[in-house]
């Protein structure tokens, strides 16, 4: 787990410190997931209207 996460760092490091061939998708691909993160994460925590059924909220 330890090296999954470290060649994970490095990898990113290295696209945001010397960017190359791909790097760009790479930034891209993780603004996207981070936007879904938070989305998902909002969604779970979100107070909604508490008379409405699920589909209609």
């Amino acid at each position: 787990m330890q090296d999954l996460l470290e060649d994970i760092v490095q990898t990113v490091g290295g696209a945001l410190v010397a960017p190359g061939l791909g790097s760009a998708e790479l930034v891209l691909a993780m603004l996207v997931a981070f936007g879904f993160f938070i989305g998902a994460i909002y969604s779970i925590f979100a107070r909604g209207d508490r008379e409405l059924e699920w589909w209609e909220r």
